[in-house]
């Protein structure tokens, strides 16, 4: 590469033989000042060769900008203090191009090379990334979606998903979904594919609305988050969007998610599958997922883009320690606009009671779930038997897939909520070392949480089945935590007998899918296999422990940026001259844990029921009709 030293020439402002004139590093892009900035100082940003994106102060800003590879270090000394509106000598220059600039790769060496340096290895950052859509395919993509980006478009889809949402979760709940997806262990290796397909769509949404807002999308690709597979999105470039620009980029996958359950909805309503509502309730919880902003998931971008500080993943935790009475704020926190510490404190005490609702719901639910998954597992075991003994060989291979679908899934769900409570109980007690009154405070909260599991799960009569005609919905739910002091929150013993007893159907030899409601005082049997009808259909369908009777109500009938922004680079800034970390997609995980991305978890937010070991129920099994239980049928029935 050629010097660009002049060894014998002078350049202006008594420059001497031999003076040194400071240039921009090779593929260095000077972005400008930062647009909608929560400090009370705007940073300025600079984006390097290797996509690294840089943070750094105006005073930086002009002395890179005026390094252009003719003017010396005085010529660039006047026109900086003409820039910033004070002095700067020809040291100061110097002093900042030796320093500062050089250091993170903005100004070149003083040979003229351009050296490659080493990325930070930002916490939490996505690892092993692999591209696998190149960009000219990604504007392709882009091209088709940008349509769904105009006001009138997305103003429709909200108003959709309110009015679904409205029917689905008040109305139709979620219980036969889970009820029907438990009982046909083979449409799981369907949703799961469904799942890891709404996580890359997901990842259109980025990178269409960052190409929306007339920055460029990279790359799409895949990597690991933490320790589970995501997909990623390379939207580093929008940076150089105004905050409604990067807002949008940051929400664009969510309002993906958001578009693929209308999608979704609209085939289960012309279908009537009801198993597909399965895959809007997980896109939901992906939603929920991804506003956490403790992560580096699409929460994080949007608050940080929201109060306009790009390494706000260094300041959340300050931030709200600030609001302790007494507490010395942190230099981090001061530097930022007081706006800035309400909008994310509001933004952090919002989402932590809605999550904190969602899991209660789920530890509610949990027993029935679990308990229609052990039914289910020893119904396939019969059908298994029953298939091999008239020597329908392949039936029976079916039906061991189907086995082994129905057992990974839960133990899957228990690993990762062995492994993510060990994590962060070790990460808890390391934090609270040397300070006895957070240890203290940390013991009785954890003891706490861990009695309410206890007296919940533990086995009271209330691991039982899903029954057919239960609905599931929110206001259900929230009745059953009403029940908690009852130990069996889930199903009491009212809601049992209702229920003629909530019999196993591994045990009845009934087919469960084929089962019709038990009809209580004031109902009648809603349809039978599919549960409550779609709207406009009639039947009627009683919510698991709200007190709903059978024909109660007409009702009718859902990813890894992660993620894990991981576009070029990784660093996070600090002060001038810090590195902010590029921005990816969240990495949508596909992989079905709560770690980064579009997740494929279990449904939460709702009491569908569920259930566990036959040995641990209560009460008395009656088979809903008479007469002698009829061996299990030997193939598996579909919704």
């Amino acid at each position: 590469m050629a010097t660009e030293t002049r060894d014998r020439k002078s350049v202006g402002n008594g420059a001497g033989p031999g003076a040194e004139v400071p240039k921009l590093s090779e593929g260095i892009e000077l972005i400008g000042e930062y647009e909608g900035s929560g400090f009370k100082e705007a940073p300025y940003i600079a984006r390097r060769g290797d996509g690294q994106v840089i943070q750094i102060s105006h005073l930086l800003h002009s002395v890179a900008e005026n390094s252009d590879g003719e003017r010396n270090f005085g010529q660039v000394a006047e026109r900086v203090s003409d820039d910033i509106g004070r002095k700067v000598s020809r040291d100061n220059v110097r002093f900042l191009v030796e320093k500062k600039l050089r250091p993170i790769g903005v100004l070149a060496a003083a040979d003229g090379s351009s050296p490659k340096l080493k990325r930070p290895d930002a916490l939490l950052a996505l690892k092993f990334r692999a591209a696998l859509i190149p960009e000219g395919a990604v504007r392709t993509v882009t091209t088709i979606f940008r349509p769904l980006f105009f006001p009138p478009v997305i103003v429709a889809v909200l108003a959709g998903i309110v009015a679904f949402d409205i029917w689905f979760f008040f109305v139709h709940g979620v219980a036969q979904s889970t009820r029907v997806l438990l009982y046909n262990p083979a449409l799981l290796l369907v949703v799961v594919g469904l799942v890891a397909l709404s996580a890359a769509f997901h990842e259109c949404g980025h990178a269409t609305a960052c190409r929306y807002g007339g920055a460029k999308p990279g790359v799409m690709g895949a990597g690991i988050y933490i320790v589970w597979p995501a997909f990623y999105t390379d939207v580093t470039d929008a940076y150089r969007l105004s905050k409604a620009g990067r807002l949008r980029t940051d929400l664009g996958g969510v309002y993906f998610n958001v578009i693929f359950s209308l999608i979704t909805a609209g085939v289960y309503y012309l279908t009537g599958f009801e198993w597909l509502l399965i895959l809007i309730l997980l896109q939901h919880v992906e939603i929920l997922h991804q506003f956490l902003p403790f992560l580096r998931l699409d929460g994080y971008y949007i608050i940080s883009d929201l109060t306009g500080v790009p390494d706000m993943f260094a300041r959340i935790r300050p931030t709200l320690r600030s609001l302790i009475p007494g507490r010395k704020m942190d230099k981090r926190v001061e530097e930022l606009k007081p706006w800035v510490r309400v909008v994310t404190s509001v933004y952090v005490i919002a989402l932590v009671p809605t999550l904190l609702a969602v899991f209660v719901l789920m530890l509610i639910s949990a027993p029935r779930m679990f308990a229609t998954a052990w039914d289910s597992f020893f119904v396939q075991v019969g059908r298994l038997s029953v298939a091999f003994s008239d020597g329908k060989v392949l039936a029976g291979v079916a039906g061991i897939v189907q086995t082994i679908t129905l057992v990974l899934p839960v133990l899957g769900i228990t690993l990762t909520t062995a492994r993510s409570s060990k994590s962060l109980g070790l990460a808890a007690w390391s934090k609270t070392t040397d300070r006895p009154k957070a240890r203290g405070a940390l013991v009785a909260a954890s003891a706490a949480g861990l009695a309410l599991a206890v007296f919940t799960l533990w086995p009271n009569g209330e691991y039982r089945p899903i029954q057919p005609g239960e609905r599931g919905t929110i206001q259900g739910g929230l009745k059953q935590v009403k029940e908690i002091p009852t130990g069996r929150p889930g199903l009491t013993t009212e809601r049992q007998s209702e229920l003629g007893g909530a019999p196993l159907f591994s045990k009845t030899g009934q087919d469960p899918l084929s089962a019709r409601p038990a009809s209580g005082p004031e109902g009648t049997p809603s349809r039978g296999q599919n549960g409550p009808a779609r709207p406009g259909a009639g039947g009627s369908s009683p919510d698991p422990g709200s007190g709903d009777r059978p024909g109660g109500s007409r009702s009718g009938r859902p990813d890894s940026k992660g993620s894990p922004r991981s576009g070029a680079g990784g660093g996070e800034p600090s002060g001038s001259g810090g590195g902010t970390e590029p921005r990816g997609t969240g990495g949508s995980n596909p992989g079905g844990s709560d770690q980064g991305g579009s997740s494929g978890g279990s449904g939460a937010g709702t009491e569908p029921g569920g259930g566990t070991p036959p040995s641990s129920g209560s009460g008395s099994e009656p088979p809903p009709g008479s007469g002698t239980p009829t061996p299990p049928p030997s193939g598996g029935s579909t919704p």
